[in-house]
């Protein structure tokens, strides 16, 4: 299962927060005033909330007495059965506060929120085949309204391509100049091929001028054969500069799914909208056919590709793939390699 490891959460996202030795903890205080918790690069208010409970009284009985005592000492000890003493307590409501300044999820959540201001999830304002496509290209505008519209690496994300069945589906993202990266499962058989050949895939410059190239070959890759799950296009010509593949990373340490806590995370989907995981911009995006749509980490100007929905992230397996491709067609992999988002300058947690 380790090929589910980058596609975070995958929508199933797990919060890593434990009382560790990496957390600062602190006891509410009762005269209102406020206290706060750290744990990595989260930051919890303490509130204390009241609740009563009522424990018996210390000489409480809670069985009937025996029928066969006199009355008056039945009668004696049933007095005690009813009684019980109020007992006020506290509990500690833990609530979100904010990140901590400096962690990657700060930098996220920041980048975030000054994006939302009258933005919506479309991705394209128009995309639509017409009637004789795929002999005519697609029709597609962007959304200059959309999350992510002039964030880099928007070009990245195909509208079209003439293999993908119903509009949306096995969707391909641009991770190099001549790569294209899809779901592997129900693609084909696992191993390089050239069942895609001849097949045109359409990109978007960000003035809606369509670019078209053709598939040359892929390889495939799924979970029961080769451990991962993904597929590589390589493309018959560089995708030029209107273009911009999607720069990719892994998460290591440093950017934390928050239980209770907005953590923005980009994922499209089929229709032709992105979900950011924040409520009032949530959405399904894991119906059947959202597979492979790329799961993307909204830093500060750039969408950074971690991942497919149910597939596997980057890894030097992957890219190992992409230079047999190009090595196939006579390229030099050196030229078509991922180009990794470096995230070291945000601090790492232990112990969460």
């Amino acid at each position: 299962m380790k090929y589910f490891l980058n596609s975070l959460v995958f929508t199933a996202m797990v919060a890593w927060l434990a009382y560790g030795a990496t957390g600062a903890f602190a006891q509410p205080s009762l005269d209102g005033s406020e206290l706060f918790r750290t744990n990595g690069p989260v930051v919890f208010r303490l509130t204390p909330e009241p609740l009563t409970n009522y424990v018996p009284k210390k000489f409480a009985i809670h069985e009937p007495p025996p029928a066969n005592l006199p009355p008056e000492i039945r009668s004696a000890l049933t007095a005690f059965m009813p009684q019980f003493d109020p007992v006020l307590t506290y509990f500690t409501n833990q609530t979100f506060a904010q990140y901590t300044p400096g962690s990657l999820n700060y930098a996220v959540w920041t980048n975030f929120i000054a994006l939302t201001n009258a933005r919506n999830t479309v991705i394209w304002s128009v995309r639509r085949h017409p009637a004789d496509w795929p002999l005519s290209p697609p029709v597609v505008e962007w959304n200059p309204a959309g999350l992510m519209w002039g964030m880099r690496g928007l070009t990245a994300l195909s509208p079209c391509w003439e293999s993908e069945g119903a509009p949306g589906v096995i969707p391909i993202t641009a991770l190099t100049r001549r790569h294209g990266y899809a779901r592997g499962h129900g693609i084909g058989p696992d191993g390089f091929g050239t069942l895609f050949a001849g097949k045109r895939v359409w990109f978007l410059t960000k003035d809606n001028k369509l670019v078209m190239v053709k598939v040359l070959r892929e390889v495939v890759r799924t979970a029961p054969i080769a451990g991962r799950e993904y597929t590589s296009l390589l493309f018959d010509r560089d995708l030029r500069h209107g273009i911009q593949p999607m720069r990719v990373t892994r998460m290591q340490g440093n950017f934390f799914f928050v239980l209770g806590g907005p953590v923005p995370f980009f994922q499209t989907e089929q229709t032709g909208h992105v979900g950011a995981n924040v409520p009032g911009f949530s959405l399904d995006v894991w119906k059947g056919g959202d597979s492979g749509s790329p799961n993307m980490l909204p830093l500060p100007g750039e969408l950074g590709f971690c991942g497919g929905r149910s597939t596997s992230g980057p890894s030097p397996q992957m890219q190992a793939d992409m230079d047999e491709l190009c090595r196939l067609q006579g390229l030099n992999p050196k030229r078509y390699q991922l180009e990794w988002v470096d995230l070291s300058a945000f601090p790492t947690y232990t112990g969460l």
